[in-house]
């Protein structure tokens, strides 16, 4: 009995026991999920927090580029102001162009340009003179640099004349003492180079404007079958500065030492166009002689370029005629 009885407490003991461990589990396994859904839970908060967070900064940032926007769109606004007001002031000027170059800034700019242009001018259009000499880098230096300061004389009384605020009088007193000014470095030329070599070198500057038109030539065709050689460019810089030379124009705009007189009665339209045709002839005479100098192939291209720099030069001239005209109201 003893035996039935304390076999039935073990069993129930087991059973009991059983029933706890199981129930225990059962209690393990919630604590364990209750403890996931809290982390989950407080995982979803701080994501929320976050999504928050970045929201507020998106708002903020939205705000401020609304807020920048309509400043640039007021900075816009008063700057197309501006520039409509300059416009309009330039529509009204008589002289829009002139009024552009009163502008110190303006000024100094076409200055620096201007010296790069005139070097490479230089080294192109002197290049076979300082060959010649055969001088020192130092030399040569020293020589380009009179050179320079000659070539600048005459671009800022360019300059100086662009202003549009000079009367004729006025700019006749710039060009003579422009002229005065690169007598004087001619002499500091003639001191550098000594007699003979300066009669040389005033024999060679009377070709320079057509080695420089040449240069524009040889850029156009550095190779293929317009390019010139060394012999054909020396006959052609020849027998163009002899053409020009000889050839009687009724008002030479070509030569400066004939530019002192008032601007406006030599830039008329009228005495413009006679120079056109006139030119246009020369050109004739130039290509009567050049077709003994160049190949079949370089003469329809040599032809165009004269043609090119007779237009060019023709609205340049054009432009001129407009800034030097007088002025409305005889003002």
């Amino acid at each position: 009995m003893k035996n039935i009885a304390f076999i039935l407490l073990f069993l129930c003991t087991l059973a009991f026991g059983g029933l706890y461990v199981w129930e225990r589990g059962k209690s393990r396994a919630a604590e364990m999920q209750v403890a996931n859904l809290t982390q989950a839970l407080d995982e979803l908060e701080s994501r929320a927090k976050e999504q928050e967070d970045r929201a507020a900064s998106l708002q903020t940032r939205l705000q401020n580029t609304r807020e920048t926007a309509i400043a640039k769109a007021d900075e816009v606004a008063q700057l197309q102001q501006v520039i409509t007001n300059q416009a309009e002031a330039s529509a009204k000027a008589e002289n829009p162009l002139a009024n552009m170059f009163k502008s110190p800034e303006m000024k100094e700019l076409v200055k620096t340009q201007q010296k790069t242009m005139f070097s490479g001018v230089i080294d192109k259009s002197y290049g076979a003179y300082f060959n010649g000499l055969q001088m020192t880098p130092e030399q040569a230096t020293n020589l380009k640099d009179l050179f320079m300061k000659k070539s600048m004389v005459d671009a800022n009384l360019g300059l100086s004349m662009l202003g549009g605020d000079t009367d004729a009088a006025a700019r006749k007193e710039m060009m003579d003492q422009a002229k005065a000014e690169k007598d004087s470095i001619d002499a500091e030329i003639k001191q550098f180079l000594g007699d003979q070599n300066f009669e040389q070198f005033q024999a060679y500057e009377k070709t320079i404007p057509e080695r420089m038109s040449l240069s524009m030539y040889k850029d156009q065709h550095t190779s293929g079958p317009g390019a010139l050689t060394p012999d054909q460019e020396e006959k052609l810089v020849q027998m163009m500065s002899e053409e020009r030379r000889n050839f009687k124009f009724t008002t030479d705009f070509n030569d400066q030492s004939k530019m002192n007189e008032d601007f406006a009665t030599m830039l008329t339209e009228e005495k413009i166009n006679q120079f056109q045709v006139e030119r246009e002839q020369l050109d004739k005479q130039y290509m009567a002689r050049a077709k003994t100098m160049l190949t079949a192939e370089q003469i329809p291209s040599f032809e165009q370029f004269l043609e090119g720099q007779r237009n060019m030069q023709s609205a340049a001239m054009k432009m001129a005629g407009k800034m030097f005209a007088p002025k409305s109201g005889g003002k």
